[in-house]
């Protein structure tokens, strides 16, 4: 009876652990990005002072979940990163528009097909290494006719999306594998670095905001009467306290 009564009490710490765990994991911050207008862009300071060099980092990883999908005249909107001082071509990130929380991982080397020059991702042009400009939301002006034919294409007012984190890497493995947690960027923008952005234009708002488990509904961090949370922490602390109703009742029965 006492070895049974040792694993019961093993067999709720594991699940407690287990549920604190998913909570950590499934909880984040993000910053909400709104445009007043066409063109919303900033520089950016990287998180803790650090600084990269382009000749050794050349991809980057974002989290992102898109809510506008298109500008005024149908096309997809997308991401651009520019070299710091800001100079032409920019440098593409695709957005996949499912509405949900996504990571995209971009080579930093690849410029827009536009452009008619190489690669400008190196430490001859990129000079600002503390920095770098990133436009959460254009035009696909990469696919853009040389004629200007998409010259009449805006980001409108309103037109939003949220990141969570824009972080640097000199592996892609470490680029394709990074969820926010480990310690492998060279160079990392969380959500409040986002809100510091100089330089910026047409930027309506930027909202610190908290991902709440499975829960889609944006709210802010600590607001009062928010709804419990319904993510896997919670489905793991159910399970484990019907573990130990079960095992209860063969106690029970065992007893008699």
């Amino acid at each position: 009876m006492k070895k049974f009564i040792a694993a019961l009490i093993v067999l709720v710490l594991v699940a407690t652990a287990a549920a604190a765990t998913a909570t950590a994991a499934s909880s984040f911050d993000y910053a909400h990005i709104t445009a007043s207008g066409n063109d919303p862009y900033a520089n950016f300071v990287f998180h803790d002072g650090k600084s990269i060099d382009p000749d050794t980092v050349k991809w980057a990883a974002v989290k992102y979940r898109t809510i506008t999908e298109k500008d005024n005249t149908g096309v997809q909107l997308i991401g651009q990163f520019y070299i710091n001082p800001a100079a032409e071509p920019f440098i593409p990130v695709k957005y996949n528009h499912t509405q949900k929380w996504e990571t995209i991982v971009v080579d930093m080397t690849t410029v827009s097909e536009k452009a008619s020059s190489g690669s400008i991702w190196n430490s001859s042009r990129y000079t600002g290494t503390t920095a770098i400009r990133f436009d959460p939301l254009e035009s696909n002006r990469d696919a853009e006719a040389a004629d200007g034919e998409h010259d009449t294409a805006v980001v409108s007012d309103g037109d939003s999306i949220d990141i969570a984190w824009i972080a640097f890497f000199a592996s892609e493995a470490d680029a394709k594998a990074y969820d926010g947690t480990q310690d492998t960027p060279a160079a990392v923008l969380l959500p409040e670095d986002l809100t510091k952005g100089s330089g910026a234009n047409s930027f309506g708002s930027v909202e610190i905001l908290t991902e709440n488990g499975e829960d889609d509904t944006p709210v802010a961090p600590d607001e009062p009467g928010k709804t419990p949370d319904t993510s896997d922490a919670a489905v793991v602390a159910i399970a484990a306290l019907g573990c130990v109703a079960l095992a209860g009742i063969i106690v029970s029965k065992k007893v008699k």
